[in-house]
């Protein structure tokens, strides 16, 4: 009985003290950490569209954009279309790691905007892992041009509104895509048929060729191509544009072809005049600069 004893207790000590270094070891572990994506896009512009980046907060951020003549039009007698290139600056600032507000001014329509961009859902891996971040994004539009239909416009006539929720996933360290559904509001149409309202899904993605290149592309579809009828019937195309981004310390240049011309949100998105199609393409590139203001 004795030995009978002893053998329990030994086998019990064994089970006991096997347990308490299981317990321990999970215990060391730990939950496993949760991790924020970073560098989902290399900038806060795919070519034309935004993308679910923000400078971050107390960094201010200078965009200039160009864009040089279509192909089709006189384009060497145009210098390679820089002789009627089209031009927009912005200015951009992170109030936090999520929150961005901006202005800009274009020369298409002399069109002045601001806009406010807001990191809402963020992807993260680990132990509180979620798969997209959502980026929240809306600007509004000034024309700055005069009418040309002889009549006298109230201010609220020359506005419009881009608003867009940006999903985004990083799917691998070269690979990152984009779903945008957005609205684009204007509040003077052509005609009483025509819709004040359009809407639009951008599809965009980015894909990694050496650490610092990558090639990067956008297409939208429109709810509306149409405005006006009969002798005023204007047609509009949906905006597709390819490119290169090349990094280069606190510089990022993006070389692409697009066939819009237009770079304030409503214009370029959903009254492109445009097609690849005949050949209505154009060279242009965006740089941006980034500059710590505030720690």
């Amino acid at each position: 009985m004795r030995r009978l004893c002893l053998i329990v207790f030994l086998s019990l000590s064994v089970f006991v003290a096997k347990a308490q270094e299981d317990l321990f070891d999970l215990l060391d572990e730990g939950p496993e950490p949760t991790q924020i994506t970073y560098a989902t896009f290399k900038g806060t512009k795919l070519l034309n569209a935004q993308t679910n980046e923000t400078p971050g907060k107390g960094v201010l951020q200078y965009i200039i954009s160009h864009r040089f003549g279509s192909f089709t039009d006189e384009y060497l007698y145009n210098f390679f279309g820089l002789d009627i290139a089209q031009i927009r600056m912005q200015l951009d600032y992170g109030i936090s790691d999520r929150l961005n507000v901006g202005i800009g001014r274009s020369s298409v329509l002399k069109t002045s905007d601001a806009f406010v961009k807001y990191r809402a859902l963020r992807q993260k891996t680990g132990g509180n892992a979620f798969p997209i971040s959502l980026t929240l994004y809306s600007s509004m539009n000034y024309r700055g041009a005069r009418f040309n239909d002889g009549l006298d416009h109230y201010i609220s006539d020359r506005l419009s509104y881009h608003h867009q929720a940006i999903f985004s996933r990083k799917m691998n360290e070269n690979l990152s895509l984009i779903v945008a559904p957005s609205v684009v509001h204007w509040n003077l149409v052509p005609s009483p048929g025509d819709p004040n309202d359009t809407y639009h899904l951008l599809l965009g993605g980015r894909h990694k060729v050496t650490k610092r290149i990558a090639l990067t592309g956008e297409y939208a579809f429109s709810s509306n191509r149409r405005y006006g009828s009969g002798a005023t019937e204007e047609r509009f195309h949906n905006p597709l544009s390819v490119g290169v981004d090349i990094e280069t310390g606190g510089h990022v240049f993006q070389f692409h072809l697009s066939n819009t011309r237009a770079m304030s949100d409503p214009l370029w998105m959903a009254q492109n005049p445009y097609s690849a199609a005949n050949g209505s393409l154009f060279l242009g590139f965006n740089i941006s600069r980034v500059f710590t203001v505030r720690q």
